[in-house]
């Protein structure tokens, strides 16, 4: 056999270089996949917030949703930390649907996540397949795989994918005619592998965004062809789904973004140029999508509602206690045993938010903490299903708050501007069809005493006949006594012992009793004289109604 005879053996030698790269890969894969499962760390890529808000603001157009967790709430109550730690998805599809799912509210039963979980819980190592087929896909940051299916344009290029196939195909039918036309066949082969690898690579540059997005959408049909042959609740679903698109798995092990995950990458990349696989997927997945766009639509979100089932459970064995809330049609929120997710060691508190609520109390009580744990596990049980507690059960509503707010000095708005703007988005989403939750932490506290007890009496007065129920904050006693009203009164309190403050972090029922602003002072070691002033003053106040150093510069 002459040197050219050598070739086809080459190739084959090739193949099997990377099949036997990739079983290996994949062994490797499933050990890391298995110890992650029990606690083990485990690296991977995690999707930008940008990527997330994007397709989470396209999925908002396209798919029923009755509320929509806004800007301020998100970031009020920290939920971005909340979605981290339930994050264990292992492609962006199921980060996606993740995201959406905490964003995007439905008021109505789903039990479909559930169900998940429960079979999984049972089947750990279809779980583990699953895994491995998601991680596989992988993470692609803005990978516009929504987009290119609600919008996949009316353009016919069929003329082109011919073209782009028998481009394809000379290198390899050169190689099957060498023994018969040597000179003739390498000359095909030589030309055609340099052309196809600078025209792949003048149209990769040129074109380079939309192909990556295009080729992470044929891996997710490829994916979903996969998880297809598994028997999985929704299976005979995704393969219906998946049918138009099973020829994406011809080109789908070729087609690759570098991911670092893997030895194949520099082999698959230059397999990318050879045979043209970026320009033909875009062109075949472009026609299918128009053709089955609803199938297309489908398949993504059953991915990521698996995605999600397994991220669930798995944050769940980390041993949080959560509950599964009981939805009803009024009556407001009820709950035993609620915590705040975030915090290490939280302190649980009985929720009875069935009347509207200004709470009371010392710094640092644990105030803010109460309306945030609220907050988080009503969002949490309308999109996700659970709840941090032993029990949770509510109505469908929206939910907004108006917390960590500061002045806005590129638009020249202070403090008071800006707090204001954010409870009149609450007065303002009143209009919306539905029940509404509003948390408010420290009304008005960017104004002066008096207006601040007004405007504030003003607000919960006009809410408390509106169509939602308000849980606020506050330290002005005049305003908690006044507001007495229209709502009911609780409160946290602390207690000053041996020079430091003792705080409970458990909710009570009526106005605060006890302040420690003065004790907070001498336990920082302020000067007497400070202290002293201090409580003399308040005291004087209290007898008085009165504020004044005249009594004692005397």
């Amino acid at each position: 056999m002459d040197n050219l005879g050598w070739l086809p053996v080459g190739l084959i030698g090739l193949v099997m270089v990377i099949v036997l790269t990739n079983y290996m890969s994949m062994i490797r894969l499933r050990k890391r996949l298995a110890k992650a499962w029990d606690g083990e760390r485990f690296f991977i890529k995690k999707d930008t917030e940008e990527s997330l808000v994007d397709g989470m603001l396209l999925a908002s157009t396209i798919q029923p949703t009755d509320s929509q967790v806004d800007d301020q709430t998100w970031y009020d109550l920290a939920l971005h930390k909340v979605f981290d730690q339930l994050n264990y998805t292992q492609s962006s599809i199921g980060a996606e649907a993740l995201y959406q799912k905490m964003r995007l509210l439905t008021f109505q039963p789903d039990d479909s996540l559930r169900e998940l979980e429960e079979f999984f819980e049972r089947q750990p190592d279809l779980r583990l397949r699953v895994q491995v087929i998601m991680n596989q896909l992988g993470k692609k940051n803005h990978n516009m795989a929504r987009s290119i299916v609600a919008n996949p344009g009316n353009q016919d290029s069929r003329i082109y994918l011919s073209l782009y196939i028998f481009l394809a195909c000379l290198p390899v039918l050169s190689l099957f005619f060498l023994p018969f036309f040597k000179i003739q066949a390498f000359s095909v082969l030589i030309a055609s592998v340099t052309f196809n690898i600078i025209f792949s690579s003048i149209r990769n540059w040129s074109n380079k965004t939309r192909l990556d997005q295009v080729s992470y959408l044929v891996r997710i049909f490829a994916s979903a062809e996969k998880l297809s042959r598994l028997a999985l609740p929704k299976q005979e679903a995704l393969k219906q789904a998946v049918q138009p698109f099973k020829k994406t798995k011809v080109i789908s092990s070729i087609l690759q973004s570098p991911t670092g995950n893997s030895e194949m990458e520099i082999i698959l990349i230059y397999l990318n140029f050879l045979f043209l696989i970026p320009q033909i997927a875009q062109i075949y997945i472009y026609q299918q999508v128009r053709a089955h766009q609803k199938e297309a639509q489908e398949t993504i979100n059953l991915l990521g509602e698996l995605e999600v089932a397994i991220s669930l459970l798995r944050h769940k064995r980390d041993g949080k206690l959560v509950c599964h809330p009981c939805f009803k049609q009024d009556g407001g929120i009820k709950g035993k045993g609620i915590y705040h997710p975030l915090i290490a060691n939280p302190v649980v508190n009985d929720v009875s938010f069935e009347k509207n609520m200004v709470i009371s109390g010392d710094n640092a009580s644990g105030k803010s903490t109460y309306l945030k744990m609220v907050a988080i596990n009503c969002i949490l049980a309308q999109g996700l299903g659970f709840a941090y507690g032993e029990s949770f059960e509510l109505p469908y509503g929206h939910v907004m708050t108006s917390m960590d707010v500061s002045d806005d000095i590129e638009v020249g708005d202070s403090y008071f501007i800006t707090e204001s703007k954010t409870i009149l988005r609450m007065i303002e989403n009143l209009k919306k069809p539905g029940f509404h939750y509003f948390f408010i932490d420290e009304l008005f506290k960017g104004t002066n005493t008096i207006e601040r007890i007004g405007a504030g009496l003003g607000i919960v007065r006009w809410l408390s006949g509106r169509n939602c129920l308000y849980m606020i904050s506050s330290h002005d006693i005049e305003l908690v006594v006044a507001s007495g009203a229209v709502n009911d009164n609780y409160h946290f309190d602390s207690r000053y012992v041996d020079g430091k403050i003792v705080f409970d972090y458990h909710i009570k029922q009526g106005s605060a009793v006890t302040k420690n602003a003065v004790n907070t002072l001498k336990s920082l070691h302020f000067p007497s004289e400070i202290t002293l002033t201090a409580q003399e003053l308040i005291e004087q106040y209290e007898e008085t109604g009165k504020w004044s150093l005249k009594r004692m510069l005397n």
